[in-house]
């Protein structure tokens, strides 16, 4: 299993939960360049828990992959309750606590099982979503910025589920949403409704709940990451502790808390306190550092921190002592649930990147937390992880596809392809190519693929469209493993800071997380380790893809500029068998290399090719977009494909435009006309010959992780190449 996650991994592909991942290999104490020894003298009590290192780990990589905004945690705590023993309840919130033992001492282990979200505030009549958050500080401040321009799910009050994606700035507009500090005010959802009447009619309401989608990925040596995945480990921790409390002699009452509502105000812990009479409270909490940490609650007493603390240095774990710990209980000034005669604790398990989607745990740190509670309450035996409640199969996930073309996109969106190093790509089209054009194909020297229709001497179209996709190039690697990146293409990189990538190295890709400082971190700690890898200078990386079907026929991924546009080439081949053969003009389709670093294949094409028209196949970057202003580059998504007659490379002859225009009248395809920014490969003919006739399909979020567009769009942009195509190849 271990090894069809690599396999998926170096596909760029977001990893499957649940799934055994991580092995306790490596004992450091720190993540990335943090790193530093640990003491590897245990007692007999963490070799038993390192013994049976896979349980929490087990557990960790199910939690991960569920959501669960505050309010809506029914599914993490239904997974908690299939892996109990003993007796326990569930509160009208939603909490659950299991007991174990009896007598004295009371003891109260306690942690959240929310993660943070929002909560739809409001359906706009264009059918976007609007948000209230769900999380105060520290996870509240600057929430918005990791959500902008990701992909999400949107959990219905009904029980179902939808994707969406979180509209973002596009930067062929200047990006001025994508450069300021971005607020709940700036989110705008897209579930691929047009109106509120279809968002409403596919379940969707005020109240609903948004999430990040879930990405599990390995990261360097034994970590894993996943968004909020610290907020995940101590119900992790606490599962595995009430597994070994099973049938285990303790030293008193054991109460278990999964505690609901934790963001935002701590609503459910406080609760849980003022429900429950226990001597000792120990709260699990995320926003931990890259070591454990423990504190003692403000304005407490300190006495179960000294306990907690020796029986960590009696194990050598290690523990830092922290300030006494702060907890934010909302603005109505809810009753402070600290009592005197209690004595409380808070307890962070280690985590790397703890308030961000990639945040990271290491199993081997939790198995260490496991033990040190089990000391706590006084557990004498261990339960064998083979005992742990069967959990039902989970049958895989499917993508629902819409015919071939959806599918074919799929398929390209998948490949990675950053300017430069665009063989994959290539190498899947040509597979996808009718048998027919397979033997008409060529690659020139530019690394264009080229499938020439009749056999003149010049063509008297060429229609193009480009492999190459946005991503990063790796620069310098530091001696503390850090990885300098540079953009290859247009973008905001703070649009995919702390996300997890794939770097596509010689020996094939690994996992890797952006941070907010233009650097890669593949967890390892050196140079030496980064090189051992194979990764080195010069090679590429991409953000994880994922193709997702919205509603209707929206379709949203990372590089549907141009996957989608060769698809739509791949597609009107299809159609041109025949009257290829009995062509009496010439058409070429080029798959072009490097139009995202200045349209370097179209350039090489144009050196020995001079058609009467070239019809750049690609984005028409839409301002149909919340962020946008509508003077510009309007296009409707659905309402077909679109003449790019004016941009900043160059514009279309009036007399070209209404030629086009008439055939696609003539043979009922859906046709708009825009002014939209950027540039297309057919910029690059000079010739006084050559006509430049763009075409497009309406793009949201352009150069983003969250592409958006319609299939009808691009069916009628392959209704129009077949036309011109049939139009410039004539038949005997």
């Amino acid at each position: 299993m271990a090894e069809r996650l690599r396999a998926l991994a170096g596909r760029g592909r977001e990893l499957p939960c649940p799934v055994a991942l991580l092995r306790p290999n490596c004992r450091w104490a720190r993540f990335g360049r943090f790193l530093r020894p640990r003491n590897l003298v245990r007692r007999s009590i963490l070799a038993s828990a390192l013994a049976a290192a896979q349980a929490p780990a087990s557990d960790l990589l199910e939690l991960a992959g569920l959501d669960a905004a505050s309010g809506d945690e029914s599914r993490v705590i239904e997974f908690i309750e299939s892996r109990l023993a003993g007796t326990h309840r569930i509160g009208s919130n939603g909490t659950l606590v299991a007991y174990f033992g009896q007598g004295a001492p009371r003891t109260l282990l306690a942690t959240g099982v929310d993660e943070p979200g929002y909560a739809v505030s409001a359906i706009q009549s264009d059918g976007y979503l609007r948000l209230q958050p769900l999380a105060d500080a520290p996870f509240g401040v600057g929430l918005g910025e990791y959500f902008l321009g990701q992909h999400v799910r949107v959990s219905t009050v009904t029980g179902s589920v939808l994707p969406g994606v979180v509209a973002a700035p596009s930067v062929h507009f200047g990006s001025r949403g994508a450069y300021r500090r971005t607020e709940t005010g700036d989110l705008y959802i897209d579930v691929g409704a047009s109106s509120a009447r279809q968002a409403r009619a596919a379940g969707l309401n005020v109240l609903d709940r948004v999430t990040l989608e879930k990405r599990v990925a390995p990261i360097g040596s034994g970590w894993i990451a996943a968004p909020w995945i610290s907020s995940r480990s101590g119900a992790a921790v606490l599962l595995e502790v009430a597994r070994r409390l099973k049938g285990a002699e303790s030293e008193g009452t054991v109460a278990v808390a999964f505690v609901t509502q934790s963001y935002p105000h701590n609503a459910g812990l406080v609760r849980l306190l003022q429900s429950l009479d226990f001597e000792r409270v120990v709260v699990l909490r995320p926003n931990g550092g890259a070591s454990a940490g423990i504190a003692v609650v403000r304005g407490q007493s300190d006495t179960l921190v000294r306990e907690i603390a020796e029986l960590a240095d009696l194990d050598g774990i290690e523990i830092e002592r922290r300030p006494p710990h702060g907890f934010a209980f909302g603005p109505f000034g809810d009753p402070i649930p600290w009592r005197e005669e209690q004595a409380y604790a808070v307890v962070w398990p280690p985590a790397e990147n703890s308030a961000t989607p990639s945040a990271a745990v290491r199993e081997s740190d939790l198995s260490e937390i496991v033990s040190l509670l089990c000391r706590l309450v006084g557990v004498r035996s261990e339960t064998n992880a083979d005992q742990r409640p069967a959990t039902p199969a989970r049958a895989a996930a499917t993508a629902h596809r819409s015919g071939s073309l959806a599918h074919m996109i799929e398929r390209l969106v998948d490949v990675p392809g950053v300017s430069g190093k665009e063989e994959p790509v290539r190498t899947l089209l040509q597979s996808l190519l009718p048998p027919y054009a397979r033997q008409a194909m060529r690659i020139d020297e530019g690394g264009n693929l080229i499938v020439r229709l009749g056999s003149g001497e010049q063509p008297d179209a060429a229609f193009i469209a480009h492999l190459d996709e946005i991503g990063f190039g790796l620069g310098t690697i530091s001696s503390d493993g850090s990885v300098a990146l540079s953009l290859k293409g247009g973008g905001d990189l703070r649009l995919f800071s702390w996300q997890p990538v794939m770097v596509h190295a010689g020996r094939g890709s690994i996992t890797g997380v952006m941070t907010g400082r233009r650097s890669l971190d593949l967890g390892f700690s050196s140079r030496e380790a980064v090189a051992k890898a194979g990764v080195s200078e010069g090679d590429t990386a991409t953000v994880f893809k994922r193709f997702r079907r919205l509603l209707g026929d929206r379709v949203s991924a990372r590089s549907l500029d141009d996957r989608l546009g060769c698809a739509a080439l791949v597609e009107a081949l299809k159609r041109l068998e025949g009257p290829a053969r009995r062509a009496r003009g010439t058409v070429d389709f080029v798959f072009s290399v490097g139009e995202e670093i200045g349209r370097l294949g179209a350039q090489h094409y144009s050196k020995s090719a001079s058609p009467a028209r070239v019809f750049p196949i690609d984005t028409f970057v839409t301002s149909d977009s919340p962020f946008e202003s509508k003077r510009l580059a309007y296009a409707r998504l659905g309402a077909g494909a679109v003449l790019r007659a004016f941009d900043e490379s160059g514009l279309t002859p009036t007399a070209e435009i209404a030629r086009v225009a008439a055939l696609a009248r003539r043979h009922k395809i859906p046709l708009q006309l825009g002014v939209t920014a950027g540039g297309n490969d057919g910029s690059v003919f000079r010739s006084l010959e050559t006509v430049n006739v763009p075409i497009g399909f309406p793009l949201r979020y352009a150069h983003s992780a969250v592409e958006t567009a319609d299939l009808r769009d691009a069916e009628s942009v392959i209704d129009l190449v077949e036309v011109l195509a049939l139009e410039a190849l004539g038949t005997r």
